[in-house]
Order: C-alpha cells, then structure tokens, then sequence
C-alpha cells in the first residue's frame, strides 16, 4: 500500500518540507482535513447504501403483504415490520442530513472532529443497530418471498432458526460496530495531532491500518461468502 507523502515524510524526518511554524500548521491542517473528509464519505456511503436496503424492504414487505393476504398472522407480523421500516427509512434520512450539516468545512477543524465525535457516539450508534435489523428484515423478506405456499410460511425448527436469525443479527452489528469503533479512534487521533500540532497519533493509526488490512479483508471475504450463501439458499 503507497503511503501518503506527508505522513511519509513526517516519519522520516524530513525538515526540507516544512519552513516556518506556520507552513507546518498549515500543512498539517490541510492534510487532515482531507483525512476527515474521507471518512465523511464512508459514512454518507453507509447510510445511503442501507438507506436502499430499507426501500428494498418496504417492497418485499409490501409484496409480502399481499401474498399473505390470506394469514392474519403473517398480516400482523409483516404490518409491524413494515411500520418498523419506515420509521428507520426516515430515521436514516433524518441523519444523513444531520451528517451533512456537520461537515461545514468552513468550520475550524477542531469544531468539525469534535462534532463528528458526537456524531460517532450518539445517533450513530443507535443507527447502527437499527441497519442491522434492516439487513434481517431483508434476509427473511426474501425467504418469505420464496417459500410462500399458498398463503403459508413453516418454520420446521423454531430453535435453530431463532438462533440463526440472532447470529446473522450481531455478526452484522459487530463488523459495522468495529468500523465505527476504528473511525472514532481515527478521529480522535486526527484532534490530538491538530492540538499538538504534529503528526504523531495518525502515523501510528496509519501503520496500525497497514497492519491490520488482512483482517478487514477476510471479514470483506466472509460477508461476501454469506451473501452468496444467503442468496444461493433463497433460491433452492
């Protein structure tokens, strides 16, 4: 993986680069600027992609609707779920456009991460859980879909499934809760370099990145495998 110049450069060392107090500042500055908004990409990125899980839900749920039209039971269990994503379909939207608000780049820097912070540990760590019920209401959207008979879903075991269903459920919530984990550390690591003025903390946040990107490509790998797994399932 190229490294980023500055970092480079500030890890070795280098005094050719950095003139004056103010020219280092400053450059510093820009430079983690540039870091905060690619982590604010990452998140529109989320929120906009479960976003259209949600919609995608809302149809299948909908679909649903119908087929079961003959089962009051499924109607009742379906309706719920159908209210329930709605009400995170307008909570997503309400914080994305929360987010943007946030990120007014004409702020100081300092305000901008402090805000960001907020945003890590309050609505967005609600939002998490609620994108993980999402992608469950999806999963079992499709089955229901594909197994309808005649108005009827079996669950042959009960135990197993609720079990399963549980599993998928925290597995999904804990892969989002590390990244949001790592953009926290990120963040606050981004303030005290800006604090101190140095380069210190995203150096060693860089490295550790390196370090660790095996990891994050395996859990890519897993998720990717369910996935398929998920879809290959529905389809039998």
């Amino acid at each position: 993986m190229k490294k980023d110049v500055l970092i480079s450069m500030w890890e070795e060392g280098s005094d050719r680069i950095f003139r004056n107090e103010k020219t280092d500042k400053e450059m510093i500055t820009k430079y983690l600027n540039e870091k905060t908004l690619k982590g604010s990409r990452n998140i529109h990125f989320n929120l906009v992609f479960y976003g259209f899980i949600q919609v995608a839900n809302i149809i299948l749920l909908s679909m649903n609707l119908a087929g079961f039209l003959n089962n009051q039971a499924m109607i009742w269990i379906l309706g719920s779920l159908l209210a329930i994503t709605i009400g995170i379909l307008f909570f997503t939207i309400d914080i994305f456009y929360r987010f943007r608000e946030i990120n007014n780049y004409s702020d100081s820097l300092q305000n901008l991460i402090n805000k960001q912070l907020w945003f890590y540990r309050k609505p967005y760590e609600i939002w998490l859980v609620l994108a993980s019920v999402s992608a469950i209401i999806l999963i079992s959207n499709v089955n229901l879909f594909v197994d309808n008979d005649n108005g009827s879903y079996v669950i042959h075991n009960k135990v197993l499934f609720v079990g399963v269903t549980i599993g998928a459920m925290l597995f999904i919530y804990g892969t989002q809760k590390l990244a949001s984990l790592y953009g926290l550390r990120r963040l606050k690591a981004y303030l005290v370099d800006f604090q101190q003025g140095g380069l210190d903390q995203t150096s060693r946040l860089e490295r550790s990145q390196r370090k660790y990107l095996w990891l994050w490509i395996a859990v890519f790998i897993l998720l990717t495998i369910s996935l398929i797994f998920g879809a290959l399932t529905a389809v039998k």
